[in-house]
């Protein structure tokens, strides 16, 4: 297709872009990472635990985890976990990271990281989760982070302030060369930022490769390999078209977890669309990192998806999250109504006195072993397959009574505050990785 350039973007074409408009044909997300079991809690060991539903086989393990404090060795050390909320007048964008069961039972540091910005006129999440198998991976997933986003919020800012009629072509026909040409902008400056991120790796390993306590934790001087890591970058700008609200979404994404973008107005055919394609490495069990193999043009033109359609909410997450929802069509439905049924984002409905089934109470790993009650929507299924899925999202909007709020339960004072206590709390069969999501919602109103 013949594309006039008017705003001086590059050109794009099929190869150099993967376009989904409103296309609900999705694909299953695989998450695979490398992940060393040798000293997790085995959760089916046994032919009497095999019998034992999910729920029963967490609740007869869960003191077996023990909680141990990060060991400090000199090197750059992560906090137990962060969270983060920023409020726009057209929407709100929270994130929590969390250390998972796995690094709290071992004392050693989570490998995740978030970090999220916004303009007047768009939000901006990247997310990544640092190599399990390598010791320094978490340098490199936190200077991923900062230096994607501090980049793209950069960029974006002038993008707008000197194209001031980017958003025109963002809400153009979708078959213009406006649009085109908008889009373009925006895809270029998010593949840029997978660029930065590795060379902001390269820059940290620089600052430790002659420090001796890093030499001392590996037994040699780190290299590139141990600042490993996946990378998941998306912009969202909101618009407003023909009077309707809309979003316009440009994503990369290298390696491992799950990118997806809800209509939560939307039926169960038409809600949920992937954003992003898992890469997986030589192995099973292996996932790919940023490289600069994987940051060259060609690479990353091919893990580049654009959208622009109702979706209100997206949700970037690491495989903590993504593996326990998998496979992410149709679950990521389900991880939303488990954020409105925990009060993380707004349930719609009636709200009433709570109906059973209640939350269910699980001991936490952490010093205090303080239960936490949390409401999970797989409660509420007559079974795991799609179909019923579907069917209890259909009727979404007469599930508040399930809801922590119905039971006068709260886990939290804030949206954030809420996001990182059930990160840290629920519990899923075999899951013990570090947990990371970040969710972008645009307002109602």
């Amino acid at each position: 297709m013949d594309k006039t350039d008017i705003t001086n973007a590059p050109e794009l074409n099929e190869e150099q872009l993967s376009v989904t408009i409103d296309d609900t044909e999705n694909k299953n997300c695989p998450t695979d990472d490398e992940k060393t079991e040798s000293a997790v809690p085995a959760e089916n060991t046994s032919e009497e635990q095999k019998r034992l539903s999910d729920m029963e086989v967490i609740e007869h393990t869960a003191n077996i985890w023990q909680y141990k404090e990060i060991v400090d060795d000199k090197t750059e050390q992560h906090s137990e976990y962060h969270q983060k909320r920023t409020v726009m007048p057209f929407g709100e964008i929270i994130g929590a990271r969390v250390r998972g069961k796995k690094h709290k039972h071992e004392g050693t540091n989570c490998d995740d990281f978030f970090e999220t910005a916004v303009t007047d006129d768009c939000f901006i999440a990247a997310v990544c989760d640092g190599a399990g198998s390598k010791r320094l991976s978490r340098i490199g997933s936190r200077a991923a982070c900062e230096t994607a986003a501090a980049f793209l919020k950069d960029k974006l800012e002038k993008l707008f302030y000197e194209l001031p009629a980017i958003k025109d072509g963002l809400s153009a026909d979708l078959k213009s060369t406006e649009f085109m040409a908008a889009c373009g902008r925006i895809a270029t400056l998010v593949r840029q930022s997978a660029r930065e991120a590795f060379s902001a790796q390269q820059d940290a390993l620089a600052k430790i490769v002659d420090d001796e306590n890093y030499e001392k934790a590996l037994g040699r001087k780190p290299t590139i390999s141990d600042l490993s890591t996946t990378f998941l970058a998306a912009v969202v700008v909101p618009l407003v078209i023909d009077g309707e609200k809309r979003n316009f979404m440009a994503c990369v994404q290298i390696g491992d977890g799950c990118i997806c973008a809800i209509d939560s107005k939307a039926d169960a055919s038409s809600c949920l669309k992937l954003m992003g394609e898992a890469d997986s490495g030589k192995y099973s069990g292996e996932t790919d990192f940023l490289s600069e193999k994987n940051t060259d043009q060609q690479s990353l033109a091919a893990k580049t998806r654009v959208s622009r359609g109702s979706s209100d909410i997206i949700m970037l997450m690491t495989d903590g999250v993504a593996d326990d929802y998998f496979p992410a069509v149709p679950k990521m439905k389900r991880l939303y109504l488990d954020l409105g049924l925990n009060g993380i984002i707004p349930m719609k409905g009636e709200l009433s006195a709570g109906e059973d089934p209640a939350p269910i109470r699980f001991h936490s790993v952490s010093m205090s072993r303080q239960s936490v009650a949390l409401q999970y929507a797989k409660q509420l299924l007559s079974d795991d397959s799609a179909e019923a899925v579907d069917a209890l999202w259909d009727k979404r909007e007469a599930l508040r009574c399930h809801s922590l709020e119905a039971f006068r339960m709260n886990i939290g004072d804030t949206p954030e505050e809420r996001l990182r206590v059930w990160l840290d709390n629920y519990n899923e069969r075999g899951s013990f990785d570090d947990r990371t999501l970040v969710v972008i919602r645009q307002n109602d109103d």
